[in-house]
């Protein structure tokens, strides 16, 4: 079981890039079986005969197939026991393939040292990885028919009326809370030329179908000033929370990053040491949504803005942790064994030869994660976080959509205004 000979690489890397292949494939042979037992033939193929066996003229022999194998979609569960069954037969598969060394793990364990100067090396790669190309493919298509699968994906449930019916009363409601939209200038204002658009498919479908539907008929009720007062409150709140969570946890992510960064941390069992415990505490932290963060400390320190800044500087850490220490690993390794081979020590070989290269992207992703803050920020707020989020649920509750539209359309604005924002910051310190 070994790579090509033409692929420049160390013995011993080349085993354990070995190993990992070997896992990688069993892995995704696991999957390819996995998928044909419960999506294939439980999920697409039985319910379709289950169709053909109870439609309005049934089909003799999937009624006979259907009930012989006593199968109803409806209360059908795949059991665990099968799962395990087929992922073994899976990786089975994929350990007898992977002897070989031409499958798809193979090649992802080897990608980092494919680079071959020689042509005729070049064409014995595309030859040797041919079959691992067509695991990819497979593997692209399988996963994207699971998810359509899993997610129950209908075109009839998009194209269906009563549903298109409804969304068009909401998107009326919540454009009335736009300020200028219910406006009315002479005898037109923008909320009619919505509700006569919409009408033009209602009547386009009453045309074409027997069902008849009713047209738009939406009085709009625009919001007064005092309301917009309010909401600026809240929002400003959101703002301001979202700048104090990316403010502190800037510093602790930066001395953070250096111990999650594989290349400053290869030099000794200790710092192998920190970088798994710190890898693997953001992690978790980052796995955990910042609304699971807020409602933990709403219940501990109360509701309200304070928590919902606790939650995002947690989420805000493990993030920029993550985003820090990549752009230290990429950093060029020639300053850095200068300043060794001076004699220099790890702190001054740090600051001096690994944060010059790093600052601008840390300042990138900075600005970025304020952005995503801000945006958080109002999502929090559903959860007891403060801000404006906290207004959008009782508006949504009590079912006062005009309000829940003057409401998104102040958060459209501070999204935009911080995205137009960053990107010139971004620009201007690259």
């Amino acid at each position: 079981m070994k790579f090509p000979s033409f692929i420049p690489m160390m013995e011993s890397k080349r085993r354990k890039r070995a190993v990992a292949g070997l896992f990688i494939e069993m892995f995704v042979w696991a999957y390819f079986i996995i998928f044909l037992g419960k999506i294939l033939v439980f999920s697409i193929i039985l319910p379709f005969i289950e169709n053909l066996a109870y439609s309005e003229e049934p089909n003799a022999f999937a009624l006979n197939l259907i009930q012989k194998i006593n199968f109803d979609s409806r209360y059908f569960e795949f059991p665990w026991k099968w799962f395990f069954i087929l992922f073994a037969i899976g990786a089975i598969i994929g350990f007898f393939i992977s002897l070989k060394c031409k499958g798809f793990g193979s090649w992802i364990a080897s990608l980092s040292k494919l680079q071959v100067t020689n042509p005729e090396d070049s064409i014995k790669l595309n030859h040797h990885w041919k079959f691992a190309r067509c695991e990819a493919y497979i593997l692209v298509i399988i996963t994207l028919v699971t998810g359509l699968v899993l997610i129950n994906v209908s075109v009839s449930k998009i194209l269906q009326i009563d549903g298109l019916l409804g969304a068009g009363r909401l998107s009326l409601q919540l454009a009335c809370g736009v300020p200028g939209v219910g406006e009315s200038i002479g005898t037109f204002s923008l909320y009619d030329g919505l509700q006569w658009f919409l009408n033009l498919f209602v009547k386009a479908h009453n045309a074409i179908f027997i069902n008849k539907a009713e047209l738009f008929h939406i009085q709009c009720i625009p919001n007064d000033l005092t309301y917009f007062s309010k909401a600026l409150g809240k929002l400003a709140e959101s703002i301001y929370l979202a700048f104090i969570a990316t403010f502190f946890s800037v510093p602790v992510a930066f001395v953070l990053s250096f111990f999650a960064s594989r290349n400053l941390t290869r030099h000794s069992y200790l710092m192998r040491s920190f970088y798994f415990l710190i890898r693997s505490y953001m992690n978790i932290t980052r796995s955990i949504e910042p609304l699971i963060w807020a409602i933990l400390f709403s219940v501990w320190i109360g509701i309200g803005p304070f928590a919902g800044a606790m939650a995002l500087m947690v989420h805000s850490v493990s993030s920029l942790v993550k985003q820090y220490s990549e752009a230290v690993e990429g950093v060029d390794e020639g300053p850095i064994e200068a300043l060794q081979v001076t004699g220099a020590n790890r702190i001054s070989v740090v600051w001096y030869a690994v944060v010059p290269q790093v600052i601008l992207p840390f300042l990138a992703f900075t600005i970025y994660r304020w952005d995503i803050n801000v945006r958080m920020a109002t999502v929090i707020g559903l959860v007891g976080g403060g801000g404006i989020g906290s207004i959008l649920i009782q508006e949504q509750m009590l079912a006062r959509w005009t309000q829940v539209g003057s409401l998104a359309f102040l958060i459209f604005l501070v999204v935009w205004g911080m995205d137009f924002l960053s990107a010139r910051i971004r620009e201007a310190i690259q």
